[in-house]
């Protein structure tokens, strides 16, 4: 268990069944639960990131028996200045109890899907790689009084979304907030040290020096100690969005240069033109090099507008290898605000009224053939938001003519099948609200159909050959007696 910290349910019952444990063994799944509870043991997540197969239940991690360190190549090839930023919760002391770090990494765990690189899981003694969603990754990891807290980007660090930055941050620190809270009232501590016993501290650019969040509040200038690099104070803000804000702030500074040098995803490209009008986009696509003849021809193949508009931008970004930087001189000569590029960088939240314990579940098909009656034109926009590709929504657009209850269905069952982030009902609801169409739809199918655990077809078909193996040997058993 000391090279996966992994432990199975059976196993540590079989522990229990010592004498030594004779007087627990009745209440083993209570303590079992309980030390759920504790974060002491970890549910390990129920489906693969890469393949998206459905994992053993029965495997549980235990991170204080895990020891192997992380030698990958991740944190000197991915996790590196130019596509992460990092925070810091530094504590008190020199060194962080370990219990406290292997808690946090067990409730990371229950929120995020470990991610595989160089073919190995990034989940080793005080570090944790988690895959947040296609564009972001996360990182945690122990470093003598600091836990340190990465987002990195696939391609640049100017690329990241600052509501995503913000949201795991507050959600790290609560968590912190609320383990700290029970390892203080565990050693009966007074009231004057119940107060948090770590705070918060930015990075530099280059992922080294460090400001607390306190310092970087009142200033409006840091010079970094060992590269004597300038920050200015809106170097924090991506740590610090006003969620429910849609527009850009007033020392927004746009994308970095960085970012400008980066070619666009698909979902980039829907969220830019989704607020754009059709004639604002016409202009930036022939300001880019295409003609109105290749506009009217996707005028003419495709129904709805919106299809158009994501369209015509794809089309030009793979022949051109178009890149961001050409979209912000494109939009400068058309004299339009360049803020309109930090849309790509934006995202919607809105709460989901469902109970929270639901949002891990993948959605089962009687969920999506009740939301693919009433998605509506949106099918495009969502298919791009959820991950799909460009060829992929094509060929269900062409499968399915104009049955539009089709090709939401086709879209919604590729997505759950084929996409590498795990497909849960949360994935689901933030998708629906980022393309407009809100997540009330899914509340409501979910409330009049409730959530149930689904079991792909490929484990179905599993379950069922072992049944019908075991009964073929009961038959085949010459010492069962005759009645």
């Amino acid at each position: 268990m000391s090279g996966s910290g992994i432990i199975q349910r059976k196993d540590l019952y079989n522990i229990w069944e010592q004498t030594h444990f004779d007087k627990i063994l009745p209440y083993k799944e209570f303590i079992f639960d309980m030390l759920i509870h504790l974060d002491i043991l970890s549910e390990q997540r129920r489906y693969d990131n890469d393949t998206g197969s459905r994992l053993k239940v029965e495997n549980f991690f235990v991170p204080c028996m895990l020891i192997l360190r992380n030698e990958t190549s991740f944190m000197t090839c991915v996790c590196t200045p130019e596509k992460a930023v990092r925070l810091a919760f530094s504590f008190k002391g020199t060194i962080i109890p370990p219990a406290l770090p292997n808690r946090l990494i067990s409730a990371c765990l229950s929120m995020w899907t470990v991610k595989t690189y160089e073919g190995k899981q990034l989940l080793f003694s005080g570090f944790i790689g988690l895959s947040f969603d296609m564009a972001h990754d996360i990182v945690v990891c122990v470093e003598g009084n600091k836990i340190l807290l990465y987002i990195v980007h696939k391609t640049s660090n100017g690329l990241i979304v600052p509501d995503i930055a913000t949201g795991i941050k507050e959600t790290m620190f609560t968590t912190l907030e609320r383990i700290s809270e029970f390892y203080q009232s565990a050693v009966h501590a007074s009231p004057n040290s119940q107060k948090i016993p770590f705070h918060v501290e930015y990075s530099c650019s280059r992922l080294e020096c460090f400001i607390t969040e306190e310092a970087a509040s009142t200033t409006d200038e840091w010079i970094c100690d060992k590269h004597k690099l300038l920050h200015t104070k809106e170097k924090w803000n991506i740590w610090n969005q006003n969620q429910k804000k849609i527009q850009c702030e007033e020392n927004c500074q746009g994308l970095s240069e960085d970012a400008l040098d980066q070619k666009p995803t698909d979902i980039e490209l829907q969220r830019f033109v989704s607020p754009c009008d059709v004639t604002t986009v016409h202009d930036l696509a022939i300001h880019l090099g295409m003609t109105f003849q290749e506009w009217e021809d996707l005028r003419d193949n495709y129904d709805r507008i919106e299809i158009v508009k994501c369209r015509i931008l794809v089309n030009w970004r793979d022949r051109y290898k178009g890149k961001f930087r050409d979209i912000a001189k494109a939009l400068s000569n058309m004299n339009c605000n360049l803020h309109m590029l930090c849309r790509v960088k934006r995202v919607r939240i809105e709460r989901c009224q469902s109970r929270e314990e639901y949002m891990d579940f993948i959605p089962t098909d009687e969920i999506l053939d009740e939301l693919a009656q009433v998605i509506g034109v949106v099918s495009f926009q969502l298919g791009i938001e959820l991950g799909l590709s460009i060829t992929s929504l094509d060929i269900i657009q062409h499968d399915n003519g104009r049955d539009l209850v089709a090709q939401c269905k086709a879209i919604l069952f590729k997505w759950r099948k084929d996409q590498i982030v795990r497909p849960t009902i949360e994935v689901l609801h933030n998708a629906l609200v980022n393309v407009g169409k809100g997540s009330q739809c899914l509340e409501e199918i979910i409330k009049s159909k409730g959530v149930k655990k689904y079991i792909p077809e490929e484990e179905k078909d599993e379950v069922e050959k072992k049944g019908k193996e075991k009964t073929f040997l009961k038959k085949m058993n010459p010492f069962k007696k005759k009645k």
